[in-house]
């Protein structure tokens, strides 16, 4: 690689790194309109706070099922075909949430995304096969950056898309509701399909012909079975620093998928924010972190991924206990601006770290113990 090819601020940004990039645009910009405001969904189809926790917990436990398999079949018979194939499943996993006619529903569709959405293992490990070293904490920010530019306005668009509803449907607040979100997962629904063909086509594979394996579908059990052996074999293999993450990436999921779905209800009955200003809180908050973006990223690289992670759990947790005490739409706005931005170097940082750590064979695996990192305040990861 030539030094003139790598001056430019974004060299880097080529091959499969602009392929994820251009299809998590594509994600951002249709479900983003709509994940915010999850939680009122379930509530205008007859759900209650008790049914808001159930589906949270039945899309962590379907989750849980498949991951394993994902990060073995990752890493030992590749990674596109399964990501391509996989997010044909997951587009599909939608229609549940756009037919729904009660909470009961959408309660399936969630188990149904969540379980598939296990070739996510695959993808993280395509993109640190991919991000040359060195340049990783400024490039999983840049990854990460683009896309969160499309779930700024995102929001905003929902809320007013439900706005609209409310205000000329001639429907009560919960029926004008319900069906500006049914359109919006509609969208979401087709821009999967977009998102499946375009990694199918262009994506490249990091594991070669040589060290793939094939199999049938006459090797299920084998898969299944390998998968899950595979856990007890990860985890002998992890060095001691890596099984801190490990726990820290446990502890801090277990209470992250705790309050998720309830920060936007808190928000609403509590600190009195309104469902049309949450898009908005999600806008101010997302514009500050998306200029800090890079900054942050370029820090991971400086300071080294250890200390950046350690910086911003250590301000995060400060930050969700003072949530609780907001009062109006700014102090809202404030808060959720502070936890942005301790996601913004927590989450380079961790990714930075661990693909450092890791080598390629291994990826998958590892990065199906680990899943996702950062601090949400919504229903995680609904672009696949």
């Amino acid at each position: 690689m030539g030094r003139l090819e790598e001056k430019g601020m974004f060299w880097f940004v080529r091959g499969n790194i602009k392929v994820l990039m251009v299809c998590r645009i594509l994600w951002s910009l249709s479900t983003s309109i709509v994940y915010p405001y999850f939680s009122f969904y379930i509530l205008a189809l007859g759900g209650t706070s008790k049914e808001i926790g159930f589906i949270s917990s039945v899309g962590i436990l379907a989750g849980m099922f498949l991951y394993p398999i994902g990060g073995f079949l990752a890493d030992k018979a590749g990674r596109v075909k399964l990501i391509g194939y996989s997010t044909v499943l997951y587009a599909l996993a939608h229609i549940p949430f756009i037919v729904a006619q009660s909470w009961e529903m959408l309660a399936v569709g969630q188990f149904l995304a969540q379980l598939l959405l296990f070739y996510t293992p695959a993808m993280n490990a395509l993109s640190s096969d991919s991000l040359p070293p060195g340049v990783r904490g400024k490039g999983f920010a840049v990854m990460m950056a683009i896309p969160q530019a499309i779930r700024i306005v995102a929001p905003s668009i929902g809320g007013w898309i439900i706005g609209y509803y409310m205000a000329n449907s001639g429907l009560s607040e919960d029926m004008a509701l319900v069906r500006a979100v049914k359109l919006a997962w509609g969208v979401a629904f087709a821009t999967g399909l977009v998102v499946a063909f375009l990694r199918l086509r262009y994506l490249e594979e990091t594991i070669t012909g040589e060290e793939a394996e094939s199999y049938g579908w006459r090797d299920a059990w084998t898969v299944v079975r390998e998968g899950y052996l595979n856990i007890w074999e990860s985890i002998k293999w992890m060095d001691r620093s890596l099984r801190t993450i490990v726990v820290i990436e446990v502890v801090t999921s277990f209470f992250v998928a705790l309050s998720a779905p309830f920060w936007s209800v808190y928000a609403r009955d509590v600190a009195g924010v309104t469902v049309p200003e949450w898009g908005n809180v999600n806008f101010y908050s997302g514009i500050i972190a998306l200029l800090f973006a890079l900054p942050l990223g370029g820090l991971v690289d400086r300071w080294g991924p250890k200390k950046a992670v350690l910086a911003g759990m250590f301000v995060a947790p400060l930050v969700v206990f003072a949530f609780q005490y907001a009062n109006g739409f700014w102090a809202v706005v404030g808060l959720i601006t502070v936890l942005s931005l301790c996601n913004k170097i927590m989450i380079p940082g961790f990714s930075t770290l661990i693909a450092n750590m890791i080598p390629r064979s291994r990826r998958g695996r590892l990065y199906s113990l680990l899943g996702e990192r950062g601090v949400m305040i919504s229903w995680g990861n609904f672009w696949g």
